[in-house]
């Protein structure tokens, strides 16, 4: 077994490759036995609008961005799978949270989890067909970023505007000052890792992000003993919101040029990622369980 192994390591050929994709994507999609309604499930969640619209357009900046800098855009993307599945999956969290009204809102819905899952197969799936990883701490600068920005908000604004009601509770302040307090003291303590301005950025989303998913724990323990989840909701869904630009900065950071040294580190950061959204949304807004859906 050790040599077949060493030889497939040795020998990825691109059929192979591409086999292992296909097979991949056909047990996902496309086996379809009689009276088994997984994959028609995983098609119905994966190809919501709520989920696929917001995910393909916070991914159009890091593919434009790559073909400028005339870079294969794999890469570019791969780092931003993940992230982009936290992202849509704030988005479609925080509405329910402000607008909770019956017990009913307050059970999870498929799209709150299967964006994050779907940036997870994506991000595996494509480094089949991605070229070595090469690490370019290089970037496109201070004014490449912003220009980036614009480009992101732009996309994204224009479907939360065109797709979903009262597109003002995505602009919160005390969230959007939580993020800049988070990127400024990741400036302030970069005198030992000499990171560039782009990587420091990224690591404000990483940081973002962890800290919004532990202060949603922390108020959501804080509020409870309120006994009205319509006064709940609201605060949580700023630690949400915060959540969700840490996110989208992240992805920033990706599309002007750096990414982790090595691929493994990549793959690390979407694990905190992933383990940190899915830790308070199983903590917070839980679906039903199986006991629960018998007694109900």
């Amino acid at each position: 077994m050790s040599t077949t192994t060493l030889f497939l390591q040795k020998n990825k050929w691109p059929f192979f490759k591409a086999f292992a994709a296909a097979a991949l994507a056909y047990a996902i999609f496309g086996f379809d036995l009689e009276g088994n309604p997984s994959t028609k499930w995983y098609r119905e969640v994966f190809f919501d609008d709520k989920v696929i619209v917001p995910f393909l357009t916070l991914l159009v900046a890091p593919t434009v961005y790559a073909l400028i800098r005339r870079e294969n855009p794999i890469w570019a993307l791969i780092a931003s799978f993940v992230p982009a599945g936290v992202a849509v999956g704030a988005l479609n969290l925080t509405q329910p949270l402000i607008d909770m009204s019956t017990a009913e809102a307050a059970v999870a819905s498929p799209v709150v989890y299967s964006p994050i899952a779907l940036g997870l197969i994506l991000s595996y799936v494509c480094r089949v067909f991605a070229p070595p990883y090469e690490y370019k701490p290089e970037t496109t600068g201070a004014v490449g970023f912003f220009i980036c920005w614009l480009i992101s908000g732009f996309s994204l604004g224009y479907y939360i505007i065109e797709s979903v009601s009262g597109a003002e509770i995505f602009v919160n302040y005390p969230g959007i000052l939580l993020l800049n307090g988070v990127i400024l003291c990741c400036f302030a303590f970069n005198d030992k890792a000499q990171l560039n301005f782009v990587e420091v950025i990224a690591q404000g989303g990483l940081f973002a992000c962890l800290l919004g998913a532990v202060s949603m724990v922390t108020l959501y323990t804080a509020t409870v003993a309120v006994g009205d989840p319509r006064e709940v909701g609201p605060p949580l869904a700023m630690s949400q919101l915060t959540m969700l630009y840490g996110a989208l900065v992240i992805i920033l950071a990706n599309n002007c040029g750096p990414r982790a040294p090595t691929d493994r580190e990549l793959i690390t950061r979407d694990w905190h990622l992933t383990e940190a959204y899915v830790f308070i949304t199983l903590v917070v807004f839980p679906p039903l369980t199986l006991l629960e859906q018998f007694n109900s």
